[in-house]
Parts: structure tokens; sequence; C-alpha cells
């Protein structure tokens, strides 16, 4: 485990280095500059519509945080490692980092903004109950979307294209997959197999207040297609190799 939690550190380091972060970073900054332009907002809905961004802020990481690692120096790392498989999960552990820093981002921005400006951000009152299932429901979607754009990597997925096009349209098709069913019901045969980022986080939008049951099943449900591409991301690259 103390060579998996290195191994991290050390992806994290790369990806600072790589400046592949800045466009994401650049975009979450538009994204609070359009959703808090407009006062007052509401605390559930805004942390509801905050989740789907991250998804799909996310989905474009996960798909550029697997190439930081020249082919040679993953090579020499397993080596060291002595596992494919701990070097692969070393890559999901990451993921997960970032999506939880990113969360931590969008979750205290706007409550340090709501105090800083005199409690005028939000309607109401932030309540323990809204940090807590802004928390899980933002990090699920976030964590989701990270791996939906890990599993397109290089190693699993050889042409450039697909591996551009695929994460894309999965994640777009994962937002409007409510409208689709609701159009086609006999797609939801299909559609079952993409995220049901929407159908989940529409559970909150007309909320008041965050339920707690309502919020660990969406963190539930969420972290179970989350963590089965995790699976299919490690297990999928040792059976693809170099």
């Amino acid at each position: 485990m103390k060579m998996i939690n290195e191994f991290v550190k050390y992806q994290y380091k790369q990806y600072v280095l790589s400046a592949k972060w800045v466009i994401p970073f650049i975009v979450l900054l538009a994204v609070f500059r359009v959703m808090y332009s407009i006062l007052p907002i509401d605390v559930v809905s805004n942390f509801s519509i905050m989740s789907l961004v991250l998804f799909l802020i996310m989905v474009g990481i996960g798909m550029t945080c697997q190439g930081i690692e020249p082919e040679v120096s993953e090579q020499l790392i397993i080596l060291r490692m002595q596992s494919e498989r701990k070097y692969y999960i070393g890559q999901v552990l990451f993921g997960g980092t970032l999506s939880g820093i990113v969360t931590v981002i969008c979750l205290c921005y706007p409550v340090i903004v709501h105090y800083w400006c005199g409690k005028m951000l939000f309607t109401r009152n932030i309540h323990v109950s809204d940090i807590i299932g802004g928390l899980l429901l933002m990090f699920a979607c976030s964590f989701l979307g990270c791996m939906l754009g890990a599993i397109f990597s290089p190693r699993i997925v050889r042409e450039s294209k697909i591996r551009f096009m695929l994460p894309i349209a999965c994640a777009l098709i994962s937002v409007v997959r409510i409208g689709i069913v609701t159009d086609v019901p006999i797609s939801k045969y299909v559609l079952w197999i993409v995220p049901p980022v929407a159908d989940v986080v529409g559970w909150f939008m007309k909320e008041e207040y965050f339920q707690m049951g309502k919020i660990i099943a969406a963190f539930f449900i969420l972290m179970v297609y989350g963590i089965a591409l995790a699976v299919i991301k490690v297990e999928w690259s040792k059976i693809r190799k170099f």
C-alpha cells in the first residue's frame, strides 16, 4: 500500500508539471463566474447542477491524465512495483484524489462566498446536511466522470479518434439520458449501460433540502457505476498490455 501511495503522489506531481490541469481550471472558473453571477440561488439545486458540471469536467480530466506518463516510464514503474494491477489501481486512486480535490474546491467556494457576502449568495442559510449532501453528490459525480474518461485511455483504446469521441458521446448521453428515454421509451433497454447521472441528480433539482436517505442512495448508485468502470479499466489495461 505504501508503494501505491508513493505512486499516487508521483502521479500528482507529474500531472501538475504537465499543465494539463490549466484548461479544466479555466473552465471551472468560467462556470463559477456564470453560476454565481445572479443572486440569490437555491442551495440544493445549485449543488446538483454543479455535480453535473463536475461530471463533464472530470470526464475530460480522466481522458487527459492518462497520457502524462511516457510508455517507457510506465514500464519501469510497473517493474519496480512488480505488479501491473497495483500500477493501474494507483491510477484509479489518483483519479479519486483529483475528484476529491475538485469537489472540495467546488463546495468550499460558494460556501465562502456566501458568508463573505453577508449570507446573500443563497436563498437560505447553509446547513450541515447541505455540506454533507453536496460533498457526497459532487464527489460521486466527479469520480464517475473521471473513471468514464479513464476507461478510454491510450492503453485500452488505441485509435485516437475513437478515444476522443466515445467518452464525449457517453458523457453527453448520460446528461440528456432522461430526455432520450422520455421520447423513445424503448431506448432504456440500451441506455441502462450509460451512467444515470442526470436521473440521479434530477432527484434533487426541486428539493429545498437534501434528504439523507436519497443522498446515500444516489451516492451508492453513482459509486457502483464508478467502481465498475474502475475495475474494467484495471483488468482491461492488464489484458491489453503495451
